[in-house]
């Protein structure tokens, strides 16, 4: 894998996660996220979603229907290019060894683990998986760790 192909997985990586969580006001949209709401809402609830809907409706300010959609936010994002950031500093600097490689992944492995439980498991899904792991096993590769060869496998829990 070429520095170009483990900077682009992580570089599509931060970007899903980031376009999930921006919100675009779109009427239409938010229409239909709205009556959906209303529709699985309880009876107490749904006067407030009928507000909202009118709102939307007239062109007025309301509030973002997706808030709730999510389980992490641009800050558990930021914590995760951190993490990601660190770990490539820290295989720059690595001696090479088998034994330093393998605990650099198991480092960077556990702490995306945390921060995956910590947004009760929504963070990583099957697609980001795959991206992490091209990042996370690429950069190891880069440092002088066996190729094609899953490092993550034994220690991610995403």
């Amino acid at each position: 894998m070429s520095p170009q192909e483990i900077q682009s997985a992580k570089t599509r990586l931060l970007g899903d996660l980031r376009a999930a969580v921006r919100y675009t006001p779109d009427q239409q949209s938010d229409l239909v996220a709205f009556m959906q709401q209303y529709i699985k809402e309880e009876p107490e609830q749904r006067p407030e979603i009928l507000k909202h809907i009118r709102s939307c409706m007239d062109g007025e300010p309301y509030p973002n229907p997706y808030d709730d959609r999510f389980s992490y936010t641009e800050i558990d994002i930021d914590r995760c290019e951190r993490i990601l950031d660190d770990y490539t500093a820290a295989m720059e600097v690595c001696d090479g060894s088998p034994q330093e490689i393998g605990r650099l992944v198991d480092a960077v492995t556990a702490e995306i683990n945390q921060l995956n439980e910590a947004c009760n498991h929504g963070l990583i899904d099957t697609w980001r998986r795959e991206q992490l792991c091209n990042f996370i096993n690429g950069t190891a590769e880069m440092a002088g760790a066996k190729p094609g060869f899953d490092m993550t496998l034994s220690q991610r829990m995403w």
